[in-house]
């Protein structure tokens, strides 16, 4: 019996949490009823045309998205609005609670909630105490020694010291300097074109509101703001790319702590490193010698001035929102651009993640996604890396020997799913009632000690404190669950699933099975797919080369398809994606869509193109689900943006072309074999050398 048959059977309700959420778990039987959400469908689009059109048309329009967004993703929308509500009912209830880390949560929120005349002399004072400290600097001493106080605090002007994962040990930490903090994207700096330069132009005048906003003159304010963006420019050339900081063939640089002083004589490492805690006997590593370089250099040669200008804007660029109104409401103004200020609860729910993500994550995990969901969650993942791993030895390109470990690493793979079981330690810091601003600084001081003091800490594979990227904010994954998202972490050899993305519609318990699959499964599918194409790491974690020249010159060749097809994409005004910078991206959404609708396809077994009450077989179900989990409206500005930028493909492309590969899809819709939606067998694009299905 396979696992849909056996599942039929099952009709049961799981009560999650204090609020008794209610979700009915899988069963054919409990999905019965459940339906897809038509609203985004376009039934006049023929859906071996354009899928994502057939799927998603009525929801790309740009009144679907909410005036202080730039875009509007109908999955995460409705998740995060989901999210909202489950947090909402949290952080703002007023009834008492017997739950000490749910009260703190409910002080954080109710001070960064609260916005009058008290709240704001008191966050005056916190910010003129600190803005005071900064402009008292007139020595290279005392610019250090401000320098520390403000990363003590999270504020990382110039660079940063982190606790992170010594990749040459699995079982320990180690210290890790990393570039700073920018106020624009890096490429921006050195951009020539128009929309660059106006959004220089528009960057020099919030940072000269925000100085003037300080007591300072116009004067001195614009030429401090012109010495900022200056300053920042320099940085900016000398930084490495986002995914350049993770490539260990280019940010692995092992230094013993005394041989700073000659990388970056002009930083005062003896104080730095005995404040952030390195062991005198251990090395750390630098990122980037040339960045540091060019830092030291920077602070030698910059007039006091200068280098006071670029301490006060990391600390009012850092904190600006938490700051009294006028200096908040110039820097909501400026991050909403010509949208829509973000409503208060909304930047309050950002602040507290970024300020108290474990305890938040904790009790939002907890209470509103539970064991149940988890588990059934973990079962389709554990499903997914089953199919990975009986598909590795296929891999015929590969050398035995690389095959080898490539399947050993899928088959140990640790699922994260939801959240931990063992949570990292949370803070019992002070927490005032009205002054938001100095629990930030308290939030933020905690988190520097927690993320320095990991350096003498040992390091265990099943920990979730791996740093995370999402869009929202990078931090720790445990304290970033309340975010839906995947990650791959190949120094643990996991992947972490984070309990958001169990949040309706991306993981849907009451619909059918091969709905899930076709979203929570396809996530699963995708971080997988990273993990194959990491070779640098072995099944324990630890740093690894699997894969020999021939090997690299065979990868090569097999996602020169990938690329190609990328390339031939044109998205609006004629621009064409670029394959190259979207191939690891695009190899994601293959692998994910091949390995969950395998997963798929073998448990139901002949169920697949049984048709349904509402018209659709298993299969259908899967494909529209994993379009419609796409469905995504743009603003143009926005979409420009991110053709330029972002290593991912356009929404329409993530749909469309993972599904023109793939004869399944085909013949689930019937399509013809010269409809647009069906690749010649010449043409189409092989996972890594097999067939689709």
């Amino acid at each position: 019996m396979n696992l849909y048959d056996r599942m039929k059977s099952l009709v049961a309700v799981v009560v999650i949490g204090v609020f008794s959420s209610a979700t009915a778990l899988a069963g054919d039987t409990a999905a019965q009823h459940w339906a897809f959400d038509r609203s985004t469908f376009d039934p006049s689009a023929d859906p071996c045309n354009d899928f994502y059109q057939h799927v998603c048309g009525a929801w790309s329009n740009t009144a679907n998205i909410p005036a202080d967004l730039p875009f509007a993703s109908w999955a995460n929308y409705f998740a995060t609005k989901a999210n909202d509500d489950d947090l909402k009912k949290l952080l703002l209830d007023a009834k008492p609670i017997d739950d000490p880390e749910v009260s703190r949560l409910r002080i954080f929120v109710a001070a960064c909630m609260t916005q009058n005349a008290a709240t704001d002399r008191d966050a005056r004072k916190t910010t003129q105490r600190w803005l005071a400290r900064i402009d008292a600097i007139k020595t290279h001493a005392q610019f250090m020694a401000v320098l520390r106080e403000l990363h003590a605090h999270g504020v990382n002007a110039f660079f940063r010291y982190s606790g992170e994962p010594d990749i040459h040990e699995q079982s320990r930490n180690r210290g890790d300097i990393l570039q700073g903090s920018l106020g624009l994207r890096r490429l921006t700096y050195a951009d020539k074109s128009t929309d660059a330069d106006a959004e220089r132009t528009k960057y020099r005048k919030h940072v000269t509101r925000m100085f003037e906003l300080a007591g300072i003159t116009s004067a001195n304010a614009a030429h401090d703001a012109a010495a900022v963006l200056q300053l920042e420019t320099t940085l900016a050339a000398a930084s490495l790319p986002f995914f350049d900081q993770f490539d260990a063939a280019i940010s692995e640089h092992s230094v013993k702590s005394q041989e700073l002083a000659a990388l970056a004589p002009h930083i005062d490492w003896t104080g730095y490193l005995k404040m952030v805690g390195q062991p005198t006997e251990r090395a750390l590593n630098v990122a980037s010698t040339d960045y540091l370089r060019t830092v030291d250099t920077l602070i030698a040669n910059t007039p006091i001035q200068d280098l006071r200008a670029v301490l006060r804007w990391r600390f009012l660029d850092t904190f600006g929102s938490a700051l009294p109104r006028p200096w908040a409401e110039e820097q909501q103004s400026f991050a909403a651009g010509s949208l829509k200020p973000t409503a208060r609860f909304e930047f309050c729910r950002l602040e507290t993640l970024k300020n108290l993500g474990v305890e938040l994550s904790r009790q939002f995990s907890q209470r509103f996604i539970g064991p149940a969901v988890r588990s059934q969650a973990t079962t389709i993942a554990a499903r997914v890396r089953d199919e990975v791993g009986n598909s590795t030895p296929s891999f015929t390109w590969l050398s035995p020997v690389a095959r080898a470990v490539t399947e050993q690493r899928v088959r140990l793979l640790d699922l994260k799913v939801a959240y931990p079981d063992r949570w990292p330690e949370s803070g019992d810091f002070p927490l005032s009632k009205t002054d938001f601003l100095a629990n930030v600084l308290r939030a933020q001081e905690y988190e520097q000690r927690r993320s320095w003091a990991r350096t003498r800490q040992e390091r265990h594979r099943d920990s979730w404190e791996t740093t995370v990227y999402p869009n929202e904010a990078s931090g720790m994954a445990a304290a970033r669950l309340v975010i839906p998202n995947g990650f791959p972490d190949q120094t643990t050899n996991s992947i972490v699933l984070t309990a958001a993305s169990l949040q309706t519609p991306l993981f849907d318990a009451t619909a059918p099975l091969e709905v899930r699959y076709g979203t929570f499964g396809f996530l699963v599918g995708h971080e997988l797919g990273h993990i194959l194409e990491n070779h640098d790491f072995d099944a324990e974690g630890q740093p690894k080369e699997s894969w020999s020249t021939a090997d690299s010159t065979a990868h090569d060749e097999q996602t020169a398809c990938i690329i190609a097809q990328a390339n031939q994409y044109v998205a609006g005004e004629g621009a064409h994606l670029d394959g190259k910078k979207t191939a690891g991206e695009n190899f994601g959404d293959l692998s994910g869509i091949y390995y969950a609708y395998t997963a798929m396809a073998k448990d139901l077994g002949s169920h697949a193109d049984d048709k349904g009450p509402d018209g659709y077989t298993p299969a259908q179900r899967f494909f529209v689900a994993y379009a419609q989990h796409w469905c995504t409206a743009e603003r143009p500005d926005f979409a420009r943006e991110n053709l330029r930028d972002d290593g991912h493909a356009p929404a329409r492309y993530r749909t469309n072309a993972p599904l023109s590969n793939m004869p399944a899809f085909a013949h689930a819709f019937s399509c013809a074999n010269t409809a647009p939606m069906v690749r010649p067998a010449p043409t189409r694009c092989s996972l890594w050398g097999l067939a689709l299905p």
